[in-house]
């Protein structure tokens, strides 16, 4: 895929997936707006990776892999919402606008949060075929995103860690790698993918994830806020550990950069068709965003 054609596609996905987030909040009641503004903007990195892994495994029918990526942002954006807030890490902007709970208040912030999480899993299950990679996408992604994986990676983000290795890698495991990893997985599980190629793309996934929280850790040092749409240099300010903390800022270059190589070399391994991840992980890398 050359490199035109991947800036299409991720142009192409986003629009398609912020359509339909569209029609996912067009109707229901004021709280629904709520929670759309903070769905309102982002990349759309994880919807597009599980529509992009449903699509190398061979999946064409748009309308199954649609309401699992839009409800994969939902989960993230309650992620965003509750992170941001001034019992974790206290920021006042989120996607080039004010956070949540300083456009409305703190409970409405928490509120809203807690309704995008459990609107996801209602997109999930939502219809009635593909019932058995619906409850394996059900459960995995739980798995990803509760007390063993995004939820615990916060947990001990808020911690007082030691500044090791080891705990940082904890940290970017749980907190970050798993959900990215969740989302190419769960297209996989769509398109009705052998357990082997599910699980490969899921290891190749981990390593993007692992090289997604790097760059996030280089950019809270080296990024431009209007740009980054979030408050930079806050890690630091708050004493987190982070990779520039642990390595410093050339030693966390160098160690995403082996995240990078690891990740592309796993993708690879699984033919041409997954191509396209071998983009995104170089477009992670070199992200300024």
């Amino acid at each position: 895929m050359q490199k035109f054609a991947f800036d299409e596609y991720l142009a192409c996905q986003k629009n398609l997936v912020d359509a339909d987030l569209k029609k996912f909040f067009s109707q229901k009641n004021a709280l629904f707006d709520i929670m759309y503004y903070s769905v309102d903007g982002g990349k759309r990195i994880r919807p597009i990776l599980a529509i992009a892994g449903y699509e190398a495994c061979g999946g064409s029918d748009t309308g199954a892999i649609m309401p699992i990526a839009c409800g994969l942002e939902l989960i993230h954006t309650y992620s965003l919402i509750h992170d941001d807030l001034p019992a974790m890490d206290n920021d006042d902007f989120r996607r080039g606008k004010a956070s949540a709970h300083r456009k409305f208040n703190e409970a409405t912030a928490i509120l809203s949060g807690d309704a995008l999480f459990a609107y996801a899993f209602e997109l999930f299950s939502s219809g009635n075929d593909y019932a058995p990679e619906k409850l394996e996408v059900i459960r995995v992604v739980s798995e990803a995103v509760g007390p063993q994986g995004v939820v615990h990676g916060q947990m001990l983000d808020i911690c007082d860690m030691e500044q090791q290795p080891k705990v940082l890698r904890s940290i970017h495991l749980n907190k970050t790698a798993k959900f990215l990893a969740v989302a190419i997985k769960v297209g996989a599980i769509m398109a009705g993918a052998s357990r082997t190629v599910i699980e490969k793309l899921h290891g190749a996934g981990i390593c993007l994830g692992m090289l997604f929280q790097y760059t996030d850790d280089i950019l809270d040092v080296v990024g431009d806020k209007n740009a980054l749409g979030k408050t930079p240099g806050k890690d630091e300010a708050s004493g987190k550990l982070t990779a520039p903390a642990v390595y410093g800022l050339e030693g966390a270059r160098f160690r995403a950069q082996r995240y990078a190589d690891r990740a592309k070399v796993q993708f690879r391994e699984l033919g041409n068709e997954f191509e396209f991840f071998c983009q995104m992980t170089d477009f992670v890398l070199n992200r300024s965003f």
